[in-house]
């Protein structure tokens, strides 16, 4: 089963914008973003396993695995690209970039968000392995997770084994880059973010030696959600230049 599903624009769209989920998250947390770009950028989500349509495979617990699984699904499409990820999300694309560039398949622009840049080192303790209830404690902290408890156990159990397994990958991740990336990188974080500093998001600078810019929206780390239109915009302008004039 493929990883990415298209969903919005031709497959003869100019450009592709590849979005990844936050740990937990699966194409479903883009089902709102699918009607904010013009028909010249058409919108992929990645549906990793242990989710969604494909909750019965097992989860990836390493980015090599997910960014594995994703490389040769994308060197297919006969378009440029951009990628987009949120959280775990913008870890992934951030090794996608890299291994696409080795390809010879490199991204046009790398957008992330509610992310630390990284290289630097984690400030908090890791959850992944936390009792399950300092597990929702936490995850409650972030702002995302609603009334768990109120949910079946079934619902519950599946719900905490996934977010157990990306934090894990994401937790686990060990920075050996070397380069940097030839394509700009735009970043977006939150004001109230209890898990990334604004610091921590603009030093993503240091991995392109293109272009850098940072944007700033209120509301904690699930931000995107609630600016989605506005960080849309943004991407749509950033992308001026390699989608072709009317």
């Amino acid at each position: 089963m493929t990883t990415s599903v298209l969903l919005r624009g031709a497959d003869d769209s100019p450009v592709h914008l590849i979005c990844v989920p936050h740990a937990g998250g699966g194409a479903a947390s883009f089902n709102r973003w699918l009607g904010l770009f013009p028909t010249t950028i058409a919108v992929v989500r990645t549906q990793l396993p242990g989710r969604e349509d494909r909750a019965s495979e097992p989860h990836f617990r390493r980015v090599g695995e997910a960014v594995s699984a994703l490389v040769s699904d994308i060197c297919l499409l006969d378009s440029r690209f951009a990628l987009y990820g949120h959280s775990m999300g913008a870890l992934v694309a951030f090794e996608l970039a890299h291994e696409l560039c080795a390809a010879g398949a490199a991204p046009v622009h790398l957008f992330v968000s509610g992310r630390r840049a990284p290289h630097r080192s984690p400030s908090r303790t890791p959850i992944h392995d936390a009792s399950e209830p300092d597990l929702i404690t936490a995850l409650r902290t972030m702002g995302g997770m609603g009334d768990i408890e109120a949910t079946s156990p079934e619902f519950r159990q599946y719900v905490l084994a996934l977010i157990r397994a990306d934090l894990e990958l994401s937790e686990k991740y060990t920075f050996g880059r070397t380069t940097t990336l030839p394509c700009p990188i735009t970043a977006f974080y939150g004001t109230g973010d209890p898990v990334v500093d604004p610091e921590e998001v603009r030093a993503w600078a240091a991995h392109s030696h293109n272009a850098f810019r940072s944007h700033e929206f209120t509301g904690d780390h699930f931000f995107h959600q609630q600016h989605r239109d506005a960080i849309a915009a943004h991407m749509v302008r950033a992308l001026d230049n390699v989608v072709p004039a009317k």
